[in-house]
């Protein structure tokens, strides 16, 4: 299971819309198809870029999570290994240890009957397994416009009379 509910992500806006949105911007001017059509080939490049950078990733987990894992340094707060909590919350927010949870789990792994293994304790949704099934579909490339079959429906649909209403 991959989500349970819970973000795993430490973005605090929730309006992605916005951001798809101003990436569309230059298509949404034109005609319905038009638009469509430019909304379809950035998600052809999209997923072909992510295709790319998941071919060049080292390990099992994404770029950026690579980076966030690298990046934590110790400090002090409580960890709970068990839940996968820490009193600084970032590993609960995000699904990746932070630097707290590290440092316990580095001393955890002194122990021989400890079995540390760092990418275990870091969220699925991370794991370049888990980007591969997300970006597993493709959307196919088409035949220009001029190759699409002809409709049956007409060319032009025109609007029903408007009439002004007069003051009553």
């Amino acid at each position: 299971m991959f989500f349970n509910g819970r973000a795993v992500s430490d973005v605090l806006i929730s309006n992605m819309c916005e951001v798809f949105n101003g990436k569309i911007e230059k298509g949404r001017d034109k005609p319905i198809i038009g638009c469509l059509e430019y909304i379809r080939e950035y998600l052809m490049k999209r997923i072909c870029n992510f295709m790319k950078e998941m071919k060049k990733a080292k390990g099992p987990l994404t770029p950026t999570a690579t980076d966030i894992l690298g990046a934590r340094k110790t400090d002090q707060h409580v960890v709970d290994v068990r839940n996968k909590t820490c009193t600084c919350r970032k590993w609960e927010l995000i699904g990746i240890p932070c630097r707290h949870a590290i440092a316990t789990l580095n001393e955890m792994s002194k122990d021989p009957e400890a079995e540390l293994d760092i990418y275990k304790w870091v969220h699925k949704v991370y794991f370049l397994e888990t980007w591969k099934k997300a970006y597993s579909f493709k959307v196919e490339p088409i035949k220009g416009r001029s190759m699409w079959p002809k409709s049956e429906c007409p060319t032009k649909l025109i609007p029903p009379p408007h009439r002004v209403q007069g003051k009553g």
